[in-house]
């Protein structure tokens, strides 16, 4: 099944899959999300961003408060970043329950939001990478596929 292709918002150029979908409009970069930042949190950031881009072609969408990494849907951000560490989350298919996650809101039976901190690099294990892979294909939106 074909998807259709993901509509561009004439103002921002932030990619959504429906058309005149609402968000938070306006010009937003990656760069001023880490702006004031420490090299320890940024050294984060860059980890956490090669986890996600390791699992396949991604479109970076920064918003105001967050950077959301995006396939069709966006299935994983960091949302927040500072010297405590990197609190992020991925949206999963279904619900898992790990003592990780600070909390998890389901949106809908196959919509999941897994809320996590991040407080060192080594906490960017093979574990975040497999949720990460997981949330992919979420992005892509392959659990409607099915």
């Amino acid at each position: 099944m074909t998807q259709p292709d993901l509509w561009q918002c004439p103002k921002c150029g932030r990619y959504f899959v429906s058309k005149n979908h609402p968000h938070s409009c306006g010009k937003y970069t990656v760069e001023d999300f880490l702006s004031g930042k420490s090299a320890e949190a940024v050294a984060l950031f860059a980890r956490f961003e090669a986890l996600v881009r390791g699992c396949g072609p991604v479109l970076i969408a920064p918003a105001k408060t967050r950077v959301g990494f995006q396939v069709r849907m966006i299935f994983a951000a960091v949302n927040h970043l500072s010297e405590r560490g990197l609190d992020a989350h991925v949206v999963l298919a279904r619900r898992l329950e790990n003592p990780r996650f600070r909390r998890i809101e389901s949106l809908a039976p196959n919509s999941h939001v897994h809320h996590f901190r991040i407080q060192s690099l080594d906490d960017l294990d093979d574990e975040v990478a497999a949720w990460l892979r997981e949330a992919y294909a979420v992005g892509e939106q392959k659990h409607l596929e099915e």
